[in-house]
C-alpha cells in the first residue's frame, strides 16, 4: 500500500532516500562531471520502493543494484564525453612544430625562430649553437622566448 499505515521505519527510509536524493543532486550540479548522476536515479527508484513500503533491506539492494547497473551503462558514453582533445590556442600551439633560425642561436644567447608565421626569441634546448637557417623544433615555450633544439639536416620535415 502506497504510504499507508506507515511506521517510523517507512517514514525514516522515505527521508533518508529524499537526503540521499538531495545530496547526491547538489554534488552533481556543483561538479562539471558526470559524478553522481547514477546515485541521484538509483536514490529515487529506492525513494519509490520506500513509498511502497517496500522492506528496508530491498531498497538498499535497489540502490546499489540500480547504482551498479546505471555506471555500467552509461560508462562508454561518459568516457566519450569526457575524453575530449585539447586544442591549444595560445602560446603553446607552437610547441612540436618545426621552425628555421633567423639569427644565430649562440650557446647562453638568445636568437631567433620562425615558427608558424610568427617570429620568436629563441634559446637553445641543448645548449650548442645553431646557425641561420637550420631547422628547429619547440620544445616548450618559456615565458616569451620559445626553447628549440637542432633537427638533422638529412630529416624531411615541412616547416609550417
Amino acid at each position: 500500500m502506497f504510504l499507508s499505515t506507515f511506521d517510523w521505519v517507512g517514514w525514516s527510509m522515505i527521508a533518508i532516500w529524499g537526503v540521499i536524493f538531495v545530496v547526491t543532486l547538489i554534488i552533481e550540479l556543483e561538479t562539471s562531471d558526470l559524478t553522481t548522476i547514477w546515485f541521484c536515479i538509483a536514490s529515487i527508484a529506492s525513494l519509490i520502493c520506500a513509498a511502497f513500503n517496500v522492506k528496508p533491506v530491498i531498497q538498499v539492494v535497489v540502490f546499489i543494484v540500480g547504482s551498479g547497473i546505471l555506471i555500467f551503462v552509461t560508462r562508454p558514453l561518459t568516457k566519450k564525453m569526457m575524453n575530449t582533445e585539447i586544442i591549444r590556442t595560445n602560446a603553446d600551439k607552437v610547441i612540436s612544430m618545426i621552425g628555421i633560425v633567423t639569427k644565430d642561436i649562440e650557446i647562453g644567447e638568445i636568437g631567433e625562430v620562425k615558427v608558424d608565421n610568427g617570429t620568436w626569441r629563441a634559446v637553445s634546448n641543448d645548449n650548442v649553437f645553431i646557425a641561420v637557417g637550420e631547422k628547429v623544433v619547440v620544445n616548450a615555450v618559456s615565458g616569451n622566448k620559445v626553447v628549440v633544439s637542432k633537427i638533422n639536416k638529412d630529416s624531411n620535415i615541412e616547416i609550417i
